[in-house]
């Protein structure tokens, strides 16, 4: 039986009540089927069924709707592993829980359209960190937070050692999610493989334990 990751990337549901979730899916979609080169303003427009008045009421560009597509996603992902971490022994196995999802979890049915989507995602990740810092940290925040309670129950048990859970959950998320950037980026074109993507989340998890405990 598989384990059950949660995925990263998750298009928000029920859209049709709201455009600005509409909005948000069909970017979602269009990336699933094409990557970046199809994420145009035009394209996402045709595709909603909206008038341009639709979308710019609702965002200044394409790189305001990129990043709502990251706010949406990560605070998912967040409550996601919030509420396995939830059933987790103590905070080890959390923070366990919480390093190979982000590896893994990458991995989607539609093994094709989730390499594009995580490809172009990555990319416009590493982009966005430079070119709009506060936002997609404030998109990264739910999640940070989570991995940052998780490492200062472990301080607090004596489990980890004393540093500043903050930034500790910083240091593990950009591990992380750099290594994962990179793989996403090799396997665009072609089909993930599982059980090297296991075999590197045992290894990242490996080398995040030893940088954390006591």
């Amino acid at each position: 039986m598989e384990t059950a990751y949660p995925t990263l990337f998750t298009a928000p549901e029920n859209p049709d009540g709201d455009r600005t979730r509409l909005l948000i899916r069909t970017a979602y979609d269009l990336l699933d089927e094409s990557g970046l080169e199809g994420l145009t303003i035009r394209a996402v427009l045709a595709r909603a069924g909206l008038a341009r008045r639709a979308f710019y009421e609702r965002f200044q560009g394409k790189d305001d709707l990129v990043l709502a597509v990251f706010d949406s996603s990560l605070r998912a992902a967040a409550l996601q592993f919030r509420e396995i971490t939830e059933r987790c022994d103590g905070p080890l196995s959390a923070l366990r829980t919480i390093v190979t999802g982000i590896v893994v979890g990458q991995l989607g049915q539609d093994r094709m359209g989730a390499n594009r989507r995580g490809a172009a995602l990555s990319r416009e990740h590493l982009r966005l960190a430079q070119t709009r810092p506060s936002e997609l940290n404030s998109a990264l925040e739910p999640l940070l937070d989570l991995i940052a309670g998780h490492v200062g129950d472990g301080m607090a048990q004596g489990l980890f050692r004393e540093a500043d859970p903050q930034l500790q959950a910083r240091l593990i998320y950009n591990l992380v999610s750099t290594t994962v950037h990179t793989v996403l980026l090799a396997e665009e074109e072609g089909v993930p493989d599982r059980t090297g993507r296991e075999q590197l989340a045992t290894q990242l998890w490996d080398f995040c334990r030893r940088a954390v405990v006591a």
